[in-house]
């Protein structure tokens, strides 16, 4: 009988171990793509200097999602044909979570609108709070209508 109490309590020990122990972050493969609209933003000469994004799309861990941002346009003093763009973008998750992300290596060539970056995930509200990782983007911008498509594979831990 003595050595059902001592194996019961060094369970019950071993058990309460367990809840205590922090749960790790694990790296998933993310990969998303969609459409939105920029709303291009003018300095006082008329330069398109950013724009303010809307989006939705479909993701993996996301599920589908909707999205605003703000992106930069910085010109290349070697190329007037390209643009860094700096920036980040909000995503959220149909039930209200929300994964932010900060725009990394952005780069706009104007004459195609394909844009090219890294996404580089936040850590955000519900399940993805404490996410890190990152995901290329390619982005497919019309200038005349603001319209644009986007495709993003990665990795996210949460």
């Amino acid at each position: 009988m003595k050595r059902f109490v001592t194996v019961r309590s060094l369970i019950l020990v071993f058990s309460l171990l367990l809840g205590i122990i922090p749960v790790s972050a694990t790296e998933r493969p993310f990969a998303s793509s969609g459409n939105g609209v920029a709303s291009f933003n003018t300095d006082g000469a008329g330069n398109v200097v950013g724009a303010n994004l809307t989006l939705s799309g479909n993701g993996t861990h996301l599920g589908l999602f909707s999205g605003s941002g703000t992106i930069q346009f910085v010109p290349d003093a070697n190329d007037p044909n390209i643009v860094y763009v700096p920036g980040e973008v909000t995503y959220t998750a149909s039930n209200g979570d929300r994964l932010p992300t900060v725009i990394e290596n952005g780069r706009m060539d104007l004459r195609t609108g394909i844009a090219t970056g890294d996404m580089v995930f936040q850590s955000g509200t519900g399940r993805f709070q404490g996410a890190s990782g990152r995901a290329a983007i390619v982005v497919e911008q019309n200038f005349v209508t603001g319209a644009y498509t986007f495709t993003m594979v990665g990795n996210v831990n949460y």
